[in-house]
């Protein structure tokens, strides 16, 4: 089950990151409702893979979990903030907040 998480966390990460970097090409990029779905996606597909290896007595970084739902947090808020009000702001938000995620998971051991 740790695995289904994982795919979809990744599936969210992906579709997130693909998204903002396809907008860049372009000459006004807007934050799209796709991102507050793979914000969500995110969230929720992260604490199932906490949930996953508390259940399974695996090892939790307890630290580095708090700072990535504080940052999924974030990317969620500035999804639906953009949402609203279609302001750049946002949309660099959410891709600063997703890439910083990306550089926590990969590199806190």
């Amino acid at each position: 089950m740790e695995y289904v998480f994982l795919v979809f966390h990744l599936f969210g990460f992906a579709a997130l990151l693909g998204g903002i970097f396809y907008q860049l090409r372009g000459k006004d990029p807007v934050t799209g409702g796709y991102m507050v779905t793979s914000a969500v996606v995110q969230l929720v597909t992260g604490a199932g893979l906490v949930w996953t290896r508390s259940a399974l007595d695996l090892p939790v970084d307890g630290a580095k979990m708090g700072v990535k739902l504080a940052l999924d947090v974030l990317v969620a808020a500035a999804a639906l903030a953009g949402l609203r009000d279609r302001r750049p702001w946002a949309f660099y938000s959410v891709g600063t907040f997703t890439a910083a995620a990306a550089v926590v998971a990969v590199t806190w051991t």
